[in-house]
């Protein structure tokens, strides 16, 4: 299976859980369609999924009257928005991070080792080793794989290496076990950014400043 897709669809559930309206966009008609011909139940619609439904139904309105004026007008040879693509990369392949058995017992013993491990590696990040700290947090995260901060400084390394899907893959381990910090959000955001995941970026974004604005 495609690991970029997986990862999308990652995003896009954790967006409905986060706003179960977007369901009933007309974009996602097709997977309305999809759940009810299994007998699914649908959220109902909220007041707000039903306001914006009008607000493009009046927006759709006005572009065809837009449109019909511009037929009129020279066309130009280039666009007025170019997206900016500066820093996009390629998706890195490589396998999946060991992430740890978070059900696994941790001792007070295990605890204070994987402490002593993520100070090492915080060294190695500030010396620039960042191999080594990435090795370092994951022997951390396999001592005490329920830390959430372990996630977020793995993923802060991940994304300084620009391997991107590796940091949304501790993102969304980061998220379980800690949904309310806005640091593994931030750094998804930035992941997503050099994937050229546009919407992606900008809501992971956005929830990262709602939770925490400084």
């Amino acid at each position: 299976m495609d690991l970029r897709k997986v990862i999308d669809l990652r995003s896009f559930v954790k967006m409905y859980k986060h706003d179960p309206s977007v369901l009933h966009t007309e974009e996602m008609r097709f997977l309305r369609e999809l759940v009810e011909s299994m007998a699914g139940k649908l959220p109902p619609v909220t007041e707000k999924a039903k306001s914006e439904e009008n607000t493009k139904e009046e927006k759709s309105g006005n572009k065809k009257v837009e449109e019909d004026l511009k037929a009129d007008e020279p066309s130009s040879e280039e666009s007025d928005l170019e997206i900016d693509h500066e820093g996009v990369i390629e998706p890195d392949t490589d396998a999946p991070q060991e992430m740890g058995d978070k059900n696994a017992e941790i001792t007070e013993e295990m605890m204070d080792q994987a402490n002593d491990k993520k100070v090492a590696a915080t060294e190695a990040l500030n010396d620039g080793e960042l191999q080594k700290a990435i090795d370092l947090f994951t022997d951390a995260i396999k001592l005490n794989p329920r830390l959430a901060i372990l996630y977020s400084k793995r993923t802060s390394v991940f994304v300084k290496l620009q391997k991107p899907n590796a940091a949304i893959q501790d993102c969304d381990r980061d998220t379980e076990t800690n949904p309310d910090s806005a640091q593994p959000y931030k750094w998804q955001g930035k992941a997503h950014r050099l994937l050229s995941h546009w919407e992606e970026a900008a809501h992971d974004l956005a929830l990262a400043y709602k939770l925490d604005y400084d």
